[in-house]
């Protein structure tokens, strides 16, 4: 599953993706983040469905600064 989070660009975001991520203990196999013109888009790659993932990515969502979160299941998309 991949999951893209954009949102203001702030270091601050960074962290609370990360620190959500630790919480909820999400295998992940790569974490990316890159400014963009408008903000900041961070990429994650979880490894495997996680059942904890849906309530993770609702949690991503109501991040403070976070715009939208994308999910896309297929691999290679």
């Amino acid at each position: 599953m991949r999951v893209t989070v954009t949102g203001a660009a702030s270091t601050s975001l960074l962290l609370r993706v990360v620190n959500l991520v630790a919480l909820h203990e999400l295998p992940f196999v790569t974490l990316a983040a890159a400014m963009e013109d408008d903000g900041m888009a961070i990429r994650l790659e979880l490894a495997g469905a996680a059942p904890p993932a849906e309530v993770s990515l609702e949690k991503l969502r109501a991040l403070v600064d976070v715009a939208s979160v994308e999910v896309t299941d297929q691999p290679g998309c």
